[in-house]
C-alpha cells in the first residue's frame, strides 16, 4: 500500500511539475506576445505621432509661405502705386514746361528746325507734316520750307500731341517723330531707367 501511495505521490509530483513547466512556458509565451504587441502598438502610435507632427509642420510652413507671399504682393502693389505717383508728378512738371515752351518766342524757330530735320530724315517723296492744332497758325511758314517734293501740313488728331512735329513720307512709309508726345515717352523711359523705378 505504501508502495502504491509512494508511486502515486511520485506520479502526482511529476504531473504537477510538468503542469508547472507548461504553465511557465505558457506565461513566457504570453509575456513575449504581449511585449511584442505592446512594442508594435507603441511603434504604430509613434509613427502616427510622427506623421501628425510632419503634417502640422508642412501646414505651418504652407501658412507661413502664404503670409509671406501675401505681404510681398501687398508691398509690391504699394510700390507700384507709389511709382506711378512719382512718374505722374515728374511727367506733369515736364508737360507743364513743354506747354510753357510752346508759348515762348523760341518755340517757332525750334519747330521749324525740327521739321527741316525730319523732312531730311524721311527722304524724297510726298510728305505730310503733322503739328498740334494750336500750331496750325504756322502752316504757311512751314509750307515755305524749301522742299523738292510735295508737302502738306495737317493738325494731328493724336491725343497729347502738345507740340513739336511728326513727318510722314507717304511714298516710302517712313516717319520722323519730333512731337512732344514722343519726347515725353522717351523721357519717361529714360527717367524710369536712371531713377531705378523701372520694374523690368
Amino acid at each position: 500500500m505504501d508502495n502504491i501511495t509512494e508511486k502515486l505521490n511520485t506520479f502526482t509530483s511529476l504531473v504537477i511539475k510538468d503542469a508547472e513547466e507548461k504553465r511557465e512556458k505558457l506565461m513566457k509565451s504570453v509575456e513575449k506576445e504581449y511585449s511584442e504587441r505592446l512594442d508594435e502598438r507603441e511603434n504604430e502610435l509613434l509613427e502616427n505621432a510622427y506623421e501628425n507632427i510632419q503634417e502640422n509642420i508642412q501646414t505651418a510652413k504652407r501658412e507661413a509661405n502664404e503670409r509671406v507671399l501675401h505681404a510681398q504682393m501687398d508691398s509690391k502693389k504699394q510700390l507700384i502705386l507709389r511709382r506711378e505717383e512719382i512718374i505722374d508728378e515728374v511727367m506733369k512738371t515736364v508737360r507743364a514746361k513743354l506747354v510753357e515752351f510752346t508759348e515762348s518766342d523760341e518755340y517757332e524757330a525750334w519747330l521749324i528746325s525740327k521739321i527741316e530735320k525730319a523732312l531730311f530724315e524721311v527722304g524724297k517723296g510726298s510728305k505730310i507734316v503733322y503739328i498740334s492744332p494750336e500750331d496750325i497758325k504756322l502752316r504757311e511758314k512751314i509750307e515755305q520750307i524749301p522742299e523738292m517734293s510735295k508737302l502738306s501740313v495737317e493738325a494731328s488728331s493724336e491725343r497729347d500731341f502738345l507740340g513739336g512735329a511728326k513727318v510722314l513720307n507717304t511714298d516710302r512709309r517712313v516717319s520722323a517723330d519730333y512731337s512732344f508726345k514722343e519726347m515725353l515717352f522717351e523721357q519717361k523711359q529714360t527717367f524710369l531707367q536712371s531713377s531705378g523705378l523701372s520694374l523690368d
